[in-house]
């Protein structure tokens, strides 16, 4: 954390301004994300007292983290995760202010190089790696599960990615908004799933034998906390040793409203989709319904 005791380390005068790296490969300027949670100079401000600090920030967004020395900034709701970068030029590289939607979708920034014949990659990450510190703080806190975390698989899949990037790119043109919603959510399962879902996602259209009741819709649940998701993870074995699985991903909410057991989409039969998702309750959500899988990307693999 940053210490706000210190003496700015810089006192020129030169006005600095802060970058992100957006989905489509370009640099925008800080003040020009959706969000507008800050602009440069707030940020810059913390950045000259702790070059090599971290920010936390709370907005309506998501609690927003910021990591100097890494150069990054995480949206702990969502999961996304940016690069930045500071410059004396307003304009960084020509590359400023392009439109997202209108380009290909770029992977995230933490992936590593993986085999393009393969359909997905899953990386071990290092239990002492920041980003393994990151998923497991905001599951503990954030989704409420009070269980040791063995291992977390971060899942690469381009094909999955890139059709998640362009339902978001979709929606946001259909709708004429800059901004959708998404969350990071949870969903227990057992391990004879998750090759499955790694590989082609989650199934949001099973017949209803598969079903293991529908009480907002007949699509795939997810939890806001990982502590009810629990309770659908499958253990592999029994006693003091069993482990289970849990996915936690990406998902676009979007619009949503309160489902019902027979919806078979969000609006059910109406032609025009105004909502995206269902829930349980539309004013405090903590159960979400998606009935299209290219609003959800598998993020990340679980053991527990």
């Amino acid at each position: 954390m940053l210490s706000y005791d210190e003496e700015p380390m810089d006192t020129s005068d030169t006005p600095w301004y802060w970058f992100y790296k957006a989905e489509c490969g370009m640099w925008h300027r800080i003040e020009d994300d959706p969000g507008k949670y800050l602009d440069s100079s707030y940020l810059d401000r913390y950045y000259l007292k702790n070059p090599q600090g971290v920010l936390e920030i709370n907005t309506a967004a998501g609690d927003i983290t910021i990591d100097f020395s890494g150069q990054t900034q995480t949206n702990l709701r969502t999961g996304q995760k940016q690069r930045i970068t500071r410059s004396f030029s307003s304009c960084l590289d020509h590359s400023f202010r392009c439109t997202c939607a209108h380009e290909a979708p770029s992977l995230p920034s933490n992936w590593v190089t993986m085999d393009p014949k393969k359909p997905f990659l899953a990386v071990s990450l290092d239990l002492h790696s920041s980003e393994f510190k990151e998923v497991e703080r905001y599951t503990k806190h954030h989704g409420l599960l009070q269980k040791h975390i063995k291992k977390i698989h971060r899942i690469q899949n381009v094909d999955l990615w890139e059709f998640y990037c362009r339902k978001k790119a979709q929606l946001m043109r259909i709708k004429g908004q800059s901004h959708i919603e998404e969350q990071r959510l949870f969903h227990g399962t057992s391990r004879d799933n998750v090759h499955s879902i790694c590989k082609y996602n989650f199934e949001c259209r099973l017949s209803d034998k598969r079903r293991h009741g529908c009480v907002y819709g007949k699509g795939t649940y997810f939890a806001k906390h990982a502590s009810y998701a629990d309770n659908y993870s499958v253990p592999d074995q029994q006693g003091f040793n069993k482990t289970q699985v849990m996915v936690l991903a990406r998902v676009i909410v979007g619009e949503y409203k309160k489902g019902e057991d027979d919806f078979c989409k969000p609006d059910d039969d109406l032609k025009e989709n105004l909502h995206d998702s269902c829930v349980d309750n539309p004013s405090h959500p903590t159960i979400y319904v998606i009935f299209d899988s290219n609003q959800i990307y598998p993020e990340y693999v679980l053991e527990y």
